[in-house]
């Protein structure tokens, strides 16, 4: 019975190493599986940076069901940005805000999966918060302006007069009555005609805002219609900002009524009209063809604006009754027309976001931090590996071994369940060789108690490792409890130690109590041993 059970335990101990080590081998780089142009297959076997070989081709396609991902790493060990955001929670109730929340993670999600960001971490925080970390990105700026665009498109018809400067003009009119001072520039001074629109400089946009909103209270603007404005325009193909030299916007009279909105867009992608310039090509669903479709036709030779977040992309004439299919255009690069597109199917987001809290990690910082990290944990772990050879002599060496594949195990069973390696995990992971450590020096002890009391080498093993089991067993489960709470209860760095502590002290346990047993067994169950070295 004995020889099977221990048959069987050096089974399952193999078992758990082999898997360990193949999946901690891409993260070392013990191996490499590609299939080039030719879709042939190819695997590299070596060791990191050293000599190797190719395997033969019946032998490189095991490569299919070998792990390829190392170990993730944390933003503060890979770089990248750490961003918070509050939900705008006016006018919402509490279940209101929940919801918004929720859904706003989701469309979140769903923006940084399509942008191609590695292991995003986006969860909500609080009762309105959300928490977004994108390590190893390298355009910051475009994933912020990409999470914060609420992406509100919207469709409303232009005024067929574009009665612009006649609302100016009566404005300019009403103040100059009005007024006994001198006036300041006059609102129909500001705006210029350029063909069909009336433009006006950027740098004019909070006073001219500030006169149109002033002639909506005079009542100047026709009935059922806003005065609106598209974004600033700043690019260099653009005919009327190399003109002017200098950035600009224009300004809409439009139906304060939305004649149809993005909720009935199917999908949305990055197109190029006859000249090659970047557009956004969309389609509507069965219920949002049928409703623009009467739209245009009822429409035809008006021209219909396209708003996005409350800005004029572009505002065609339409020519002819459109069903399921659109475009917007507005001097966009591929980079801009591409993340339109991108954030129009993902949704748009159900309540305004504010960035309270920006955080950018380098690249360099992050390498600067593994390289420390990883020094601090072989200093303390040949530290721990000299005292206990020097304290209990070969079966130091045993513990030795056990705690190196307790290490393997760890980083193998991290790779496996997807969990990120962060600077506090690294923290967690010298700890819990510690705690290995420490169930051996337990155990240790009562075996030389057991030896001192006259029993035998095999007796004292035996009775020392199970006495000791309690008392492992009893300060490991405290543990384990304090790191499922943190892990549970906590955020961020916080979570990250509790990862590796977690699994550090379950796989601590494995290799302090029954590969260190198996050891033992393995030396002193073929013949009788008189003497053990144990310090």
């Amino acid at each position: 019975m004995d020889v099977i059970r221990g048959k069987l335990r050096a089974a399952i101990i193999s078992a758990v190493v082999v898997l360990a080590v193949i999946f901690v081998a891409p993260t070392v780089g013990f191996y490499e599986y590609w299939v080039d142009e030719y879709e042939e297959e190819h695997l590299w076997i070596g060791w990191p940076g050293g000599p190797g070989f190719e395997a033969p081709p019946f032998v490189a396609m095991v490569g299919r069901i070998l792990p390829h991902d190392p170990v993730k790493l944390g933003l503060d060990l890979r770089g990248g940005i750490y961003l918070v955001y509050e939900v705008d929670e006016t006018g919402l109730s509490n279940k209101e805000l929940k919801d918004a929340v929720n859904l706003t993670v989701e469309i979140i999600r769903k923006r940084i999966d399509e942008l191609g960001v590695a292991e995003p971490q986006i969860q909500s925080e609080g009762s309105n918060r959300i928490v977004v970390k994108l390590p190893g990105i390298s355009d910051p700026g475009r994933a912020k302006n990409l999470i914060g665009t609420t992406a509100e498109l919207e469709f409303k018809l232009v005024h067929p007069a574009n009665p612009v400067g006649e609302v100016a003009r009566k404005y300019d009119e009403k103040k100059t009555a009005e007024e006994v001072k001198a006036p300041v520039i006059p609102l129909s001074e500001r705006i210029t005609l350029y063909k069909a629109d009336y433009i006006f400089y950027e740098s004019d946009y909070d006073q001219v805002k500030k006169m149109f909103a002033e002639a909506t209270e005079m009542g100047l603007v026709p009935r059922d219609y806003i005065i609106t404005y598209s974004n600033a325009i700043s690019k260099d193909d653009d005919e009327v900002y190399t003109e002017l030299g200098e950035p600009y916007r224009r300004v809409y009279v439009l139906t304060e009524e939305t004649q149809i909105t993005g909720k009935y867009l199917r999908n949305a992608n990055l197109g190029y009209d006859q000249y090659g310039a970047p557009d956004v090509e969309f389609t509507w669903d069965g219920e949002g063809a049928e409703i623009f479709s009467e739209l245009t036709g009822r429409h035809i030779n008006e021209r219909l604006a396209i708003l996005l977040d409350g800005f004029v992309q572009s505002a065609p004439n339409i020519a002819s009754r459109i069903s399921d299919k659109g475009t917007i255009t507005g001097n966009f690069s591929s980079e801009e027309a591409s993340d339109l597109a991108l954030v129009l199917r993902s949704g748009a987001l159900p309540a305004k976001l504010w960035l309270i809290q920006e955080k950018v990690v380098g690249p360099s910082l992050g390498r600067d931090s593994i390289r420390n990290g990883i020094l601090a944990a072989v200093v303390g772990f040949l530290i721990v590996i000299v005292l206990v050879v020097i304290y209990y002599y070969a079966a130091g060496l045993v513990a030795d071994v056990a705690l190196i594949l307790n290490l393997i195990i760890v980083l193998g069973v991290m790779v496996a369940i997807g969990a990120t390696l962060t600077l506090p995990g690294i923290a967690g992971l010298i700890l819990s060789v510690a705690m290995a450590i420490d169930a051996n020096v337990l155990i240790y002890e009562r075996i030389r108690e057991e030896r001192a009391a006259g029993k035998t080498v095999r007796a004292s093993i035996e009775t020392g490792y199970k006495r000791a089991f309690i008392t492992i067993l009893d300060s490991n489960i405290t543990t384990l409890i304090a790191g499922i709470a943190l892990f549970l209860f906590g955020t961020g760095p916080v979570r990250g130690f509790a990862v590796t502590l977690t699994i550090g002290i379950l796989t601590s346990m494995f290799t302090a109590i029954i590969v260190t047993k198996a050891v033992f067994d393995f030396f002193t169950g073929r013949r009788e041993v008189k003497k053990i070295y144990i310090g």
